[in-house]
């Protein structure tokens, strides 16, 4: 491989993450806001009391955030900042286990850009702009990385530990990072055993009836030597850690504030078009963030938002077919893992937000983290097949003019149809994230400007109204001059400067 196309694998990346620090730069300052007054009222000022750490529904809080929250306690003085950076760190850690695999597969240039420019778009800047969520970051990028394990096993090209981190990792990530987000994580994991085990059972048979039939053709190739007992072993490591986030959950309490009363039969039965609503707006949401629909596009009609909901949905499905006609599936499990995967977020999402009867709720910023995962898959099964496509040009170009048959020629006109849609499909993906990072990049400073408007109003929070402390935070519950006061008694955050000057 040139040095050029290797540079490229690990500089892009590189490229993304000083992108999202220059937004950062220019749309925030260290200011707590939103869900951070819960968590200094939970956990400050001693954030190092074991009585809050164990507690009976730990996992859903997430552990490691326990770990993070009392350094920076410790040594940052409770710094938003320092928990955004660790957001993009660890998404640029994702992008890097993105491009690792890139290169193993040999995705030209054109495509892994393609798939950088996406990653790094500011469709999920409100991920990034309240860092509570930072965690979540990391958890993609620790899925992403058991993924091309487990694609490397697959394979057969794992190393002699891969077997032990397929089995350890489940834990690790679904106890100590994945939160929430485990649920999907493990169904993928599942779902792609479950795929395994069928397809080994299918080469035997086809190896054993006629290595040169039909049934050789559909699943013939080089067969997983993972066992059936090594089977088993994996899907008990993933299922027992899935059960003990289940049990966490039980215990957690959650509050959801303008919530319908009725159940999900009952409204479905009443109103269903609402549901395909909320599921074709939330997968038009990865293409047009609902904020540049809001501000830029207010005079589009929902009939627009559902066309292009339909057409990702439709891509899922297109890119489902490309890897079992091309036989991508035989090379390699990772995009199969990461459509599953996206198309299962949008089905949460549905199933846990119908409850607010807003069918926008789901096209939020929020969100798209998740949703992109699917999108992702969508882009490297394109790139794969197009890597197919050429090499097969390659080949039929040697062979005599004569041998070429009306077959081959059908066959060259379903691929020229099938290059045709990626490419169109690509092209619409990247002007919709290309356009929300601008409508994006266009507000950034004056988010700042607020935000340093909004301290001020903070640093007096003694004598303000809790009416403006709830519009100012975003927060609505109480607590709110509480959890400033706890800052303000230790210095930290936005009194941190004030503490410095008053000692001056």
């Amino acid at each position: 491989m040139k040095p050029f196309k290797k540079c490229v694998y690990m500089g892009l990346p590189l490229i993304g993450i000083l992108f999202y620090l220059y937004y950062l730069h220019i749309a925030t300052i260290d200011m707590i806001y939103s869900d951070y007054i819960r968590l200094i009222n939970s956990y400050l000022p001693d954030v190092w009391n074991p009585d809050k750490f164990f507690v009976a529904d730990l996992l859903t809080r997430i552990p490691i955030n326990y770990l993070v929250r009392g350094i920076n306690v410790t040594f940052f003085d409770y710094s938003v900042t320092f928990e955004r950076v660790l957001g993009v760190l660890s998404f640029g850690a994702s992008a890097l286990i993105i491009g690792s695999y890139c290169k193993k597969q040999r995705i030209g240039p054109f495509w892994y850009a393609a798939i950088m420019v996406f990653m790094f778009s500011l469709n999920k800047w409100e991920m990034i702009y309240n860092s509570t969520g930072w965690v979540h970051f990391l958890a993609f990028a620790c899925f992403f990385y058991h993924y091309t394990v487990l694609d490397r096993v697959y394979r057969n090209r794992g190393t002699k530990h891969d077997m032990l981190r397929l089995t350890v990792l489940p834990a690790l990530i679904t106890i100590f990072v994945a939160g929430p987000y485990c649920a999907i994580y493990s169904m993928t994991l599942i779902i792609a055993y479950g795929f395994i085990w069928i397809q080994n059972r299918c080469q035997a048979y086809a190896d054993g009836k006629a290595k040169r039939g039909a049934l050789a053709a559909i699943f013939g190739g080089e067969r997983c030597k993972i066992t059936d007992k090594q089977m088993a072993i994996l899907l008990v490591s993933v299922i027992w850690p899935l059960l003990l986030y289940i049990w966490s959950d039980s215990k957690a309490v959650y509050e959801h504030s303008g919530a319908v009363e009725a159940s999900l039969i009952e409204t479905f039965l009443q109103q269903p078009e609402f549901f395909l609503k909320f599921l074709l707006k939330s997968f038009a949401s990865i293409i047009f963030g609902v904020e540049l629909i809001s501000g830029y596009m207010s005079e589009v009609p929902d009939l627009f938002l559902y066309l292009v909901g339909f057409g990702v949905l439709a891509s899922y499905f297109f890119a489902l077919w490309m890897n079992f006609h091309y036989g991508i599936y035989k090379k390699t499990i990772y995009p199969l893992m990461l459509l599953a995967g996206g198309g299962m977020n949008h089905l949460v999402v549905l199933v846990s937000r119908w409850i607010f009867l807003k069918d926008t709720y789901g096209m939020s910023s929020r969100y798209a983290l998740q949703f992109q995962v699917g999108i992702l898959g969508i882009l490297l099964t394109f790139a794969l097949v197009w890597k197919k496509q050429r090499m097969e040009r390659v080949e039929e170009a040697k062979r005599a003019a004569e041998q070429k048959s009306a077959r081959s020629a059908k066959k060259r006109g379903l691929n020229l149809a099938v290059t045709g849609l990626t490419l169109v499909i690509t092209a619409v993906v990247l002007a919709g994230n290309l356009a929300t990072t601008k409508a994006e990049l266009s507000k950034a400073p004056y988010r700042k400007i607020y935000n340093l408007e909004v301290k001020e109003i903070l640093l007096d929070f003694e004598n303000q109204d809790d009416a403006v402390l709830k519009e100012k935070l975003e927060y609505s519950k109480p607590g709110k001059k509480e959890a400033l006061r706890i800052l303000k008694e230790n210095g930290w955050n936005i009194f941190k400067d004030a503490n410095e000057s008053d000692h001056q």
